[in-house]
């Protein structure tokens, strides 16, 4: 039996325990955001005037940076709430993320995507709500996930830039051309020559920091690693290999105990870690270890 047949490489990322698609992170994001914009609309006093909820989850320059007791939630919140005036608004960006963010999802797991997006979506508001502050214009509302899904569209694009995508559902384009374009205009509209409203600082901290987090490695298990967390891992490896729980499990339902050689356990921890953590979890290291040992395994 070869690697590839095993249980969890068969499923990376524990996909074959997420039991609906709501399940996912994609999905459980985008229930959220339909969730909250229907309370949106539910709690809206009229045509033309921001909600209830939109105001306590909406951020803003002032709200941030104004002076007072920093209203942080609101970095968070923010990308939960849409413009209650166009159903465009949310239509768009869940449509564009449920593209991207399936395929992401598959590749790191859902909880390291999960944190990817939260912060990608974080980081924009916080830079769209200081550069409003400093404008002068800190009152103005800002709120939608926009900048979370061009960090999800960025890293998207990074791992797949020969992508077909269709501007129009018409015109096919590479997805690296696609990204050019929508980064051309946002940085036009950072200068002045875009349309008023857009959050474009937004759009360019999410897309920059799906950019820096594929060519720079910034997983939080890599920098749990990078920063301390590889000790407290290596103690806890320690602990289970004492105890043989993986190799045993296997061992009491062969009827023949065989003894495991040592690219045998190595395959069994990867797997494990795949299983726990993700595809994206491995290093480049570890990833042509599973192929390399592949032939031999199909082999067996």
């Amino acid at each position: 039996m070869g690697i590839y047949d095993r249980d969890y490489y068969r499923n990376p990322g524990g996909n074959a325990q997420l039991k609906s698609w709501a399940m996912t992170a994609v999905g459980a994001i985008i229930l959220l955001n339909v969730g909250f914009w229907f309370l949106q609309l539910i709690t809206r006093p009229g045509p033309g005037a921001i909600s209830t909820v939109g105001q306590f989850m909406s951020a803003s320059g002032d709200s941030i940076f104004g002076g007072g007791f920093p209203e942080l939630w609101r970095l968070v919140t923010a990308c939960f709430a849409h413009s209650e005036s166009s159903i465009w608004h949310i239509v768009f960006n869940m449509f564009i993320f449920w593209i991207c963010g399936r395929e992401l999802e598959r590749i790191y797991g859902r909880r390291e995507f999960l944190i990817f997006y939260l912060f990608a979506g974080t980081l924009a508001v916080l830079i769209e709500s200081f550069v409003q502050f400093q404008q002068g214009s800190g009152g103005t509302p800002i709120l939608g996930a926009s900048g979370g899904v061009m960090g999800v569209m960025a890293l998207y694009i990074c791992h797949y830039p020969k992508r077909t995508w269709y501007i129009y559902f018409l015109i096919p384009v590479p997805a690296w051309l696609l990204g050019c374009l929508v980064l051309w205009g946002d940085l036009s509209g950072a200068v002045g020559h875009g349309n008023a409203g857009v959050a474009n600082f937004a759009h360019l901290a999410g897309a920059g920091w799906g950019v820096l987090y594929k060519f720079f490695d910034l997983r939080w298990s890599t920098l749990r690693q990078r920063f301390g967390g590889g000790s407290r891992r290596r103690k806890k490896e320690t602990r289970s290999q004492g105890s043989g729980s993986l190799w045993k499990g296997h061992q009491q339902k062969d009827e023949k105990p065989r003894v495991p050689d040592a690219v045998s356990r190595r395959v069994d921890e990867l797997l494990e870690k795949i299983h726990q953590k993700g595809m994206g979890s491995l290093s480049d290291e570890e990833r042509e270890f599973l192929v390399e040992n592949s032939r031999r395994y199909r082999k067996s």
